[in-house]
């Protein structure tokens, strides 16, 4: 078994070729304008023709409108929408397209064990939870959250359907996959020179400090 990854916020072909020549697993499109690392539709749409098979491609939206995100389906086909904003679970299923649904840890409403595992129950189709910190900027913050928080969203989940992020690095990562073994991590700010610059040299390091979690934390699958 090992960690999948997600790296987020790219803008540039040559971020996204570092990216896939690292061995990320997917591929994070910003189009939220407030973002320091937004890419117009546009641009994400070209960038998303990078993307090579067998990389996944996500959109990340905030509070976008239902025209919105039709347009993004259109226009880009990424394999997953992600919403990262404050999206009901009826808006996020009129679509019946894959998504990822972010949950931001110590919002309003999701700062107790119990509210975090009753609001998983709003996104059934959901193909995965992204759980991130709480930040007024919608993510890319670099702040980590309690993760004492997930215990019970964790037994009422499938592992895959299981993603972590805030404040992960090459430095952390050993720690989160020995006491959590998360089925994926999703990184920004960790992978960066400055926000919405990555470094090649920074996705190396956190990928093969991964491999080496993985190696000594993960059980072998038979």
């Amino acid at each position: 078994m090992r960690t999948r990854v997600k790296f987020c916020g790219l803008s540039s072909e040559k971020d996204i070729h570092d990216a896939v020549q690292t061995g990320a697993d997917a591929i994070g499109l910003v189009l939220y304008a407030k973002s320091k690392r937004y890419v117009p539709l546009a641009r994400a749409a070209v960038l998303r023709r990078e993307v090579p098979a067998f990389v996944s491609a996500v959109t990340l939206t905030v509070n976008e409108s239902a025209q919105n995100i039709e347009q993004i389906m259109r226009d880009i086909a990424p394999d997953f929408i992600q919403f990262h904003g404050d999206e009901s679970g009826e808006f996020c299923e009129q679509f019946s397209y894959p998504y990822i649904r972010a949950l931001r840890v110590g919002a309003p409403g999701l700062t107790t064990a119990q509210e975090i595992a009753t609001a998983i129950e709003a996104y059934p189709n959901a193909r995965a939870f992204l759980f991130d910190a709480y930040s007024p900027a919608y993510g890319g913050a670099g702040i980590s959250f309690d993760m004492t928080l997930l215990a019970q969203a964790r037994s009422r989940l499938d592992s895959h359907r299981i993603m972590i992020a805030g404040g992960l690095n090459a430095s952390n990562i050993a720690s989160l996959v020995s006491e959590y073994h998360p089925y994926a991590v999703d990184l920004s700010s960790g992978i960066e020179i400055a926000p919405g610059e990555k470094s090649a040299g920074k996705m190396r390091s956190f990928m093969l400090a991964l491999t080496d979690a993985d190696r000594q934390h993960r059980p072998v699958e038979l």
